[in-house]
């Protein structure tokens, strides 16, 4: 059997550091591995590529579904599938099991567990259950700027759009006090 590992987190909290520093520890030990992140991510580079806010990155294969790619020469060879922006994939829990049930792969899902409404992304949230390691990361709070635990992502721009991609000036990690202010 395969297995689950699951990063999430607000914007700004090290999830993709922690998702970098996997794919490191796993290429130490020669392990077939591939990584896939959404196309729609572009803020920090073209796409197909994964990129911290510090602008550390790692070539990646850019898709806009997942299922697809269990056809390719890369997929059936890999042993672990690391999954990065994971909350933009509309297929990724039918992906995930599949891959992780049935083709006995371990898959590393990264992504937000939650939009700027806190409302949860299904596709994220439902994994939880089906991972054999959870881990939630949480930021500082931008305004309270003294160490607080900030574990939400604040929209800073106007806009209804749920999927918005963005970084520094569209969204701020915040704590709850800061969240629910005005």
């Amino acid at each position: 059997m395969g297995r689950i590992e699951l990063i999430v987190g607000c914007m700004y909290s090290g999830k993709t550091t922690e998702f970098m520093r996997l794919i490191m520890m796993y290429k130490t030990l020669n392990k077939k591995l591939i990584i896939l992140t959404h196309s729609a991510d572009n803020r920090y580079s073209n796409s197909g590529v994964i990129s911290t806010h510090n602008r550390e990155s790692m070539d990646a294969t850019g898709l806009t579904h997942l299922m697809p790619i269990l056809d390719k020469d890369e997929y059936k060879s890999a042993e672990i599938i690391f999954i990065e922006e994971a909350q933009f994939f509309p297929d990724l829990m039918e992906f995930t099991l599949l891959s992780a049930n049935a083709h006995n792969k371990t898959v590393i899902v990264c992504g937000l567990d939650g939009d700027y409404q806190l409302k949860p992304f299904q596709q994220v949230v439902g994994l939880i259950t089906h991972a054999e390691r959870f881990t939630k990361l949480n930021a500082f709070c931008k305004k309270c700027g003294d160490g607080t635990t900030a574990c939400f992502s604040k929209r800073m721009v106007s806009s209804e759009e749920r999927e918005l991609v963005g970084s520094e000036g569209v969204y701020e990690a915040v704590c709850r006090k800061h969240y629910y202010s005005a």
